[in-house]
């Protein structure tokens, strides 16, 4: 059962096969008011739409916007757009009844709309969100000592035909949503919900994915409807410019050095935006073209306070994008927009190109999918046609105890757009003068939804938009703010005090772990992290019930085992700085992508260097003389795969964390068609965990914080999309995948079944390993209920079948330990009977029971 099978299970859409991905088991604002109706004219059909008089403005926006490693220019370089729409200037005074004041910034689950420069004021009280740690400044982490390991190049180099190398350098991005853009061919799709995208070298091409299920996966197909180029065949080569914490920019572009076509790629857009310069456009679908129609914008009222706001926004619309409905033979329907406006024409069955012939267009094209209900989809886009991100941020605010709900922190995205002048955080605008063609329209997802309070969804709103991850929810404005929950975060210590009860049984079997179950022999970087944790996990025990022998023997292993690792350098398979991505690998993992896990290509080492963090941790928290040899090379570690500053030269920021989807991604430098993917949220949860214990026994508060917020937003992800309820799982995924657990979960599609096997055991089992207090942030009451089956049903593919078919392995325990949540005696009666996990102990399993689980009655 400890010899792993490092065979990637291959998705039927998948065009690489990659070996060796996880190591984490060894085991045996009010919107537009649009009129519902629409009538029909000689020039196509006509859109109503009202304005409401009041737009809320935003009340503050982040001062320390830029989260990024590369601005992204605006426009990008040598990318030429018309000048943006016209804006008359309001000069208002205080008095003024449009007169905005600031508030403290913004506040629980608030949705901004774009901040308008010509509708502006300048804001001299302007209070934005306050960071729990600037990220623009050098971490505490980062000593400015040298690299603690040795320096080696890898063979694997960046595809310099592929990432502009000039603008963007080491540290490069490994784990990054669209990092299929620039590894092997560059050809793989990748997945800006709800569209899947390919960048070739001449083109691009937009899907629309279609989803499908079996009992055992839910998958999307990979399409590509459309494939948008340059008619003359002048566009050569495209290039990764630059990127930000929620997206990236390409552009493509020719010898001739004038043609040249850009695209900025976020998640959660309903369009695809390209910008184009001097480029002949052509689209081609892979389906016959069976109408094109174009759509004629009428402006119905302002809905403001005088006659003259009605003019200006008829002036404004003047200036709209031209819109175009093409209807498809596969049933779909897109909506097209150009600004200046392209009357375009069919040729043959399946290409549109414009009426006026090949004449070089400079200028903008966005691309829709018009749902499942392209009439009323049509009226809520046509509103918000024109405006789209060139910059995206996020900000994680300070964390604040807020009467009635506990303690939360802020999570701030913020877009520029090319309608806001660039972004400017010092203006606000009056609401009677803004329309929403100046406004982001966006889609968040199920968690989002979660966190934000119903009034910040559009209504009416878009429908048929989903990802692999349930249906998007469309949202208008440039800022989203929701409050994440730090419910129940632990520090070292369970959240329970430990039962008198339980305290003797636990020392007891303890003084038979420490004695048995402590020697460390695993060659690589994930197995010998398995074993130093499980030793620190014990050491941390003997602490807590006053066993001082058995902790000082401990900590001598501990401290054994780990300086060869971290220290002298002379294990087997020494750790190395790789100076051509940068970042901590493995000497076997550098040499050959198959070793370790893929560790040298930047495969999971957020589950492989958690586990080292916590030993770091708990040794740091009670032996500060032991830790102090170790504290360098381990920050190195940390700063590796979570590292928390943009300013550091030597690691990426965030290596593997996503916060747009609120958790992390594995598979490194590793190409998938389904895009990126995460097994383990339960090593993931880890690694955060270990992050945050780290900081707090150094004494980094705002660190620990930052951690902290990552941990939680790692845990409520981990509980939606991988821990779901039935009544969630029924709601995000397609029946008949419908169970309350998933064991992979892509960009693109979801798997009940793990890399290394389909048994049920292994799919929960792997989502909580390893056992911490921090565990328990996953494994809520309801869910353990739910899938443990305890009414007698059959409840196949459940908790409790998968515990019985395990027998006495190291799986069954895990099971047993969590149903602990919901009932302790059951638990305790069977862990007992199971032979422990290569990285747990008896002793773990029934301290996690006393401190995490349910509670003894009396």
């Amino acid at each position: 059962m400890h010899n792993r099978v490092l065979v990637a299970r291959l998705a039927a859409t998948m065009t690489v096969v990659c070996v060796l991905l996880h190591a984490g088991c060894a085991y045996g604002s009010p919107a537009a008011i649009l009129a519902d109706t629409t009538s029909d004219s000689p020039q196509g059909k006509a859109l109503w739409v009202e304005t409401p008089e009041a737009t809320l403005p935003p009340a503050g926006v982040p001062t320390d916007f830029n989260r990024h490693l590369g601005r992204l220019p605006q426009p990008p370089s040598g990318v030429h757009l018309p000048a943006p729409k016209d804006r008359p200037v309001i000069v208002e005074e205080e008095g003024h009844a449009d007169f905005t004041h600031q508030d403290n910034g913004p506040k629980k689950g608030t949705i901004r709309s774009a901040i308008a420069p010509g509708y502006q004021y300048t804001a001299p009280t302007l209070q934005g969100v306050v960071s729990a740690l600037d990220p623009n400044k050098q971490s505490p982490l980062n000593t400015n000592q040298a690299l603690a390991f040795s320096s080696k190049a890898s063979s694997y180099q960046p595809n310099a035909k592929l990432i502009d190398m000039s603008a963007i350098k080491v540290p490069l991005p490994t784990n990054k949503w669209w990092q299929n853009l620039v590894i092997e061919q560059g050809i793989d799709p990748i997945h800006p919900y709800p569209y899947v995208v390919k960048c070739l070298a001449n083109a691009s091409t937009v899907g629309f994915p279609k989803f499908q299920a079996s009992a055992t996966a839910m998958t999307s197909n990979m399409v590509s409807d459309w494939q948008i180029g340059d008619s003359t065949g002048a566009l050569t080569q495209r290039l990764v410019t630059t990127y930000d914490a929620l997206g990236v920019q390409v552009v493509w572009s020719g010898s001739s050095g004038n043609t040249k076509m850009a695209a900025r790629f976020y998640k959660g857009l309903p369009f695809v935006t390209y910008e184009m310069t001097s480029i002949a456009p052509v689209l081609t679908t892979i389906h016959a073209i069976l109408k094109v129609e174009q759509l004629a914008l009428t402006v119905n009222s302002y809905g403001a306070n005088s006659g003259a706001n009605a003019t200006k926004l008829a002036s404004q619309m003047a200036d709209h994008p031209s819109l175009t409905q093409v209807t498809l033979n596969d049933g779909s329907q897109w909506l097209l927009v150009t600004k200046p406006t392209i009357q375009w024409k069919q040729t043959g069955n399946s290409q549109l190109t414009p009426a006026s012939g090949s004449a070089p267009f400079t200028g903008i094209l966005q691309m829709a999918h018009l749902g499942d209900n392209p009439s009323s989809n049509t009226n809520v886009l046509q509103a918000y046609v024109g405006t789209y991100p060139t910059e995206g941020s996020v900000t994680y605010a300070k964390i604040a105890n807020k009467q009635g709900s506990g303690r939360s922190a802020d999570i701030v995205y913020f877009y520029k757009t090319n309608t806001d002048g660039g972004g400017d955080t010092s203006m606000v605008y009056s609401p009677s003068s803004v329309s929403t063609s100046m406004q982001l329209l966006t889609f968040v997802l199920p968690h989002h939804v979660d966190l934000l309070p119903s009034s910040s969804i559009l209504s009416p709103g878009l429908s048929g938009y989903r990802s692999a991850k349930g249906p998007l929810t469309a949202v208008a404005g440039n800022i989203i703010t929701y409050s994440q929950p730090l419910d129940g975060t632990q520090s070292f210590e369970g959240q329970h005090t430990m039962p008198a009860s339980d305290k003797a049984s636990i020392q007891k079997q303890l003084l038979i772990d420490v004695a048995a179950s402590t020697n460390v022999t695993a060659p690589d970087p994930y197995f010998f992290g398995k074993g130093i944790a499980k030793i620190a996990r014990l050491y941390q025990i003997a602490q807590e019930v006053g066993d001082s022998v058995s902790a000082a023997t401990l900590k001598d292993k501990l401290v054994a085992y780990m300086k060869p690792w971290l220290v002298t350098c002379s294990n087997s398979d020494p750790l190395v700085y790789d100076t051509t991505w940068g970042g901590v690998v493995s000497t076997a993992g550098l040499a050959d992508p198959s070793a370790d896990f893929g560790q040298g290509r930047y495969n999971d080492h957020h589950f492989h260097y958690g586990y080292h963090l916590y030993a770091g941790a708990v040794l740091a928290k009670y032996d500060v003389n032991a830790f102090a040899p170790l504290r360098e090379p381990l920050s190195q570690l940390l700063r590796d795969y979570a590292n928390p500053s943009y300013a550091d030269s030597q690691f990426p920021y965030m290596r593997h964390f996503d916060p747009y989807d609120g958790h992390s991604w594995a598979a490194g430098l590793f190409t998938f068609a389904d895009g990126r993917n995460q097994e383990s949220t339960g090593e993931a949860i880890n690694a955060y965990y270990s992050a945050y214990l780290y900081a707090l026994a150094l004494g980094l508060q705002e660190t620990a914080d930052f951690y902290e917020i990552i941990l939680n937003m790692e845990a409520t992800s981990g509980r939606r999309y991988w821990h779901p309820t039935l009544a969630q799982a029924k709601a995000q995924y397609i029946a008949p995948f419908t169970h309350n657990a998933v064991g992979i979960l892509w960009a693109s599609k979801a798997d009940f079944a793990t890399f290394f096997g389909a048994n049920p055991e292994f799919i929960y089992g792997i989502q909580m390993i390893p056992f911490t207090p921090a565990t328990r942030l996953l494994l809520a009451a309801d869910w353990v209920k739910e899938a443990w089956c305890p009414d007698g049903s059959s409840c196949a593919g459940g908790m409790k079948p998968a515990a019985e078919s395990a027998g006495s392995n190291g799986w069954a325990q895990f099971l047993y330990t969590a149903l602990s949540v919901v009932d302790r005696t059951t638990a305790l009666a069977n862990v007992a009977k199971c032979t422990p996990d290569d990285g747990n102990t008896l002793t773990n399993a029934l301290h996690w029971i006393a401190t995490s689980g349910q509670q003894p009655v009396g």
